[in-house]
C-alpha cells in the first residue's frame, strides 16, 4: 500500500505540473462533442412515426382460428406501432415484393384443433428480406403471443381433464374448451401485453437528450485514453532494476495508475453528467443518481484496466498507443453510442449482449430517458472481474520478465 500511495501521489504531482494542459484534456472532447451534438440535432427530426405493417394468413379457416385472426387484426391500437391486416397468402407475397408488408404470419391448417388437443402447432413468420429490423420486431411480438398461447393451452388441458373426470358430455366439453381458448386469447390482446412484455426501445427517437447522453459516454471514454497517455512514460531497464531492488512491483504501479485515472475520470464524468441533467431540467432521485455513479465507475475502471493490460502486453510504445486507441474505439462503437445497436447487422446482435460498455450505456439511457429504478450490472461485473484477474496474471508475468 505504501508503494501504491507513493505512485498515486507521483501521478497527481505530474498532473499538477501539467495544470495548463489538464483543462484542455478535459474540455477539448466536451467542446467537440457539443458541436457534433448540435449539428446532429439540427439535421435530424423525430416527429414522424411509421407503423410496421404485418399480414395474417389463415390457412386453418376454423371458427376459432378465424376469431383469433380477427381479434389480432383489431388489436392495432393495443400493439402500438403495428398495423395488422388479414390477407391471403398470395396477397401477402405480392405485398412483400412491393415492400408494403414487413412480414406475414401463417396460421397453419388444424391450428386450433391441435392446440386444444395438446399437440404442438407452430406459427410461421415470413419476413421481408429488405426489412430485417421490422421483421425482428414482429418476431419478438410473436414470441409473446406464442408464450400466452402455451399458457392458455395448459389451462385448457386442465379444464378438459376435469371435465372428463366429471363426466361432461363430449359436445358440451368441446364447446367449453373452445370458448375458454378464444376468451383467454382475446384477453391476452386486451391486456396491453402484446408489445410491453417483449419491447424494443428506440431511445434515439427521444430527441436531443439521447445525443447528449451518448456524447457524454464518448467524452468520458476519450478522457480515460487522454489521461492515460498523459501519465504514460517510458521507463528504462536500469530504472526498473533499481525500483525492483526497493521492492517496487508492476502490480503496485498499475493499481496506482488505475486508481488515479479511475477516480479523476469518474469524478469528472459524474459532475458533467449530473450538471447536464440539471441544466436539461431532468430531476432524478438520489438512488438513481447513485445507480448512474455505479455504472460510470464500473465502466471507467474496467476500461482503465484494459488500457494498462494492453500497455504491458505490447512492448513498443507506438504500437501500444495505436492498439489502445483501436480497442477503445471498438468498445465505444459496440456500446451503441456512435451508431445505435439497431443499425448493426443481426449477426452482431449477440455481441452487444455481452459487451460491458453497451450494458453501461443502455442502463444510463433507461435511467435518464425512461425513468427506470432498476439496473443490471452482471456483464459489467463479470468483465471487471475477468479484467482484474488478467491484470494480476500479466503483472506477475511482467515481474518474472516473461513479457
Amino acid at each position: 500500500m505504501r508503494h501504491i500511495l507513493v505512485f498515486i501521489a507521483n501521478d497527481i504531482s505530474r498532473l499538477r505540473r501539467k495544470w495548463l494542459t489538464l483543462p484542455l484534456i478535459l474540455l477539448s472532447p466536451v467542446i467537440f462533442a457539443a458541436l457534433l451534438i448540435w449539428m446532429l440535432s439540427s439535421f435530424l427530426e423525430f416527429d414522424e412515426e411509421n407503423n410496421i405493417s404485418v399480414g395474417l394468413v389463415n390457412l386453418d379457416n376454423s371458427e376459432a382460428t378465424s376469431m383469433i385472426v380477427a381479434a389480432l387484426a383489431d388489436s392495432a391500437e393495443v400493439a402500438e406501432g403495428l398495423e395488422i391486416i388479414e390477407v391471403t397468402e398470395a396477397d401477402a407475397e405480392q405485398r412483400i415484393l412491393k415492400n408494403t408488408l414487413a412480414a406475414y404470419i401463417i396460421f397453419p391448417e388444424k391450428f386450433t384443433e391441435k392446440m386444444m388437443q395438446g399437440e404442438s402447432s407452430e406459427l410461421e413468420v415470413v419476413g421481408n428480406p429488405d426489412m430485417q429490423l421490422e421483421s425482428s420486431v414482429i418476431s419478438s411480438v410473436i414470441d409473446t403471443v406464442v408464450r400466452h398461447i402455451r399458457n392458455s393451452q395448459a389451462n385448457i388441458l386442465t379444464i378438459n381433464h376435469y371435465a372428463r373426470e366429471f363426466g361432461m358430455d363430449e359436445e358440451a366439453r368441446e364447446e367449453l374448451i373452445f370458448q375458454e381458448f378464444v376468451s383467454q386469447f382475446i384477453q391476452v390482446l386486451s391486456s396491453d401485453t402484446l408489445m410491453n412484455e417483449h419491447q424494443t426501445v428506440q431511445n434515439f427517437s427521444t430527441g436531443n437528450m439521447y445525443f447528449i447522453i451518448n456524447g457524454l459516454f464518448v467524452i468520458m471514454s476519450v478522457w480515460i485514453y487522454m489521461l492515460y497517455i498523459a501519465l504514460m512514460r517510458d521507463i528504462s531497464s536500469n530504472l526498473e532494476d533499481r525500483m525492483r531492488v526497493f521492492g517496487v512491483t508492476f502490480l503496485s504501479q498499475g493499481i496506482a495508475k488505475i486508481l488515479t485515472i479511475g477516480t479523476i475520470v469518474t469524478a469528472a464524468a459524474a459532475l458533467t453528467t449530473f450538471g447536464t441533467l440539471k441544466l436539461g431540467g431532468i430531476e432524478l432521485p438520489a438512488e438513481n443518481l447513485l445507480r448512474l455513479l455505479i455504472l460510470l465507475a464500473l465502466y471507467i475502471f474496467t476500461t482503465a484496466i484494459i488500457m494498462i493490460i494492453i500497455d504491458w502486453l505490447i512492448p513498443s510504445f507506438k504500437i501500444s498507443v495505436i492498439i489502445q486507441l483501436t480497442v477503445l474505439l471498438l468498445i465505444v462503437l459496440f456500446a451503441g453510442s456512435i451508431i445505435p445497436r439497431i443499425y448493426f447487422p443481426l449477426y452482431l446482435d449477440s455481441l452487444f449482449e455481452y459487451m460491458y460498455s453497451h450494458q453501461a450505456l443502455s442502463w444510463m439511457e433507461e435511467i435518464i430517458l425512461n425513468g427506470r429504478f432498476t439496473m443490471e450490472i452482471d456483464i459489467m461485473t463479470a468483465t471487471l472481474a475477468a479484467a482484474a484477474i488478467l491484470f494480476l496474471i500479466v503483472s506477475s508475468l511482467k515481474e518474472r520478465r516473461l513479457l
